[in-house]
């Protein structure tokens, strides 16, 4: 794929979730059910019994199961596994992605990652299982939003300030219409001109609902402004650019709603990070 979508570029189930290297162990029609602390060689892979062929995480892989739980009460009654938007898919996607704190160190939004919800099939449903596992997959860059393969956990991953999985410094690149085009990393101490400034959450727009772009426009100098220290966005706006990430189609679909947020500037190129700088080392006003 392309870029993560550019444009310019839920509740924990009542069931307590397994997370490790165990296997859950409950009695099924199929006897079927996956572990955690397992690897996969590509995301997706193995929903079924008869197709489960895992790897050790020290193999070469594209993806990692790090939890492992199951469905229950209403969400376990339905004839077919949750489809996608459903309440029981959403709550589902929502504890894996609550889950990924504790696993990697921080938030797994923060980093070259993407989340994915593995259901039983159809015939695996039908055969009483009731599970659910949740996936992480390293990418291997903002614009270049496809699998990076990797031999070994993601445990602990983000759990560094400084970790190379987590969204940094780059230098921008832009096509006609002043379109994002490229995000080559580049060194928060070296010259750059674009950083990560945070996360908007769109939690407040409707499930099934584009995210407007002025709401994202002024979600992301909120944070921008946050990051830079300043109590409000004026000032930024005056003088940075804000480049907008919204999940793929995919992810909005299962339940993501952060939107990355970079700001940017087209002046004289930045040699240190502008965390915490404050309004007399930001760049001048365009």
């Amino acid at each position: 794929m392309g870029l993560r979508k550019v444009v310019a570029l839920l509740l924990a189930l009542a069931a307590g979730p397994v997370a490790g290297c165990g296997l859950l162990t409950s009695e099924t029609a199929s006897g079927f059910m996956p572990q955690a602390g397992v690897c996969h060689q590509a995301p997706g892979d193995n929903a079924s019994g008869e197709a489960y062929r895992p790897v050790d995480c020290t193999e070469r892989h594209e993806a990692e199961t790090f939890l492992v739980s199951r469905f229950a009460g209403p969400d376990a009654e339905s004839d077919g596994p949750p489809v996608t938007g459903s309440d029981a898919a959403l709550r589902a996607w929502s504890s894996c992605a609550t889950a990924t704190r504790e696993f990697l160190g921080g938030d797994w939004v923060v980093g070259r990652l993407s989340l994915r919800l593995v259901l039983p099939t159809t015939e695996g449903w039908a055969a009483a299982e009731r599970w659910y596992r949740c996936d992480l997959v390293e990418i291997v860059a903002l614009d270049l939003y496809e699998p990076s393969p990797r031999a070994n956990s993601l445990k602990g991953a983000l759990s560094s300030p400084s970790s190379p999985l987590r969204h940094g410094c780059y230098n921008a690149t832009f096509g006609r219409d002043d379109e994002l085009t490229a995000l080559p990393p580049a060194s928060c101490t070296g010259p750059h001109r674009t950083e990560f400034a945070g996360i908007w959450w769109a939690d407040d727009v409707p499930y099934g609902e584009e995210i407007r772009s002025d709401e994202m426009t002024d979600g992301c100098y909120g944070v921008i402004a946050r990051y830079v220290g300043l109590a409000d966005d004026e000032e930024v706006r005056r003088r940075l650019r804000s480049l907008i990430l919204p999940p793929t189609d995919e992810d909005l679909a299962a339940g993501d709603t952060s939107v990355l947020c970079l700001l940017h500037t087209d002046g004289r190129p930045l040699t240190r990070s502008l965390a915490g700088v404050g309004v007399r080392r930001l760049p001048p006003r365009r």
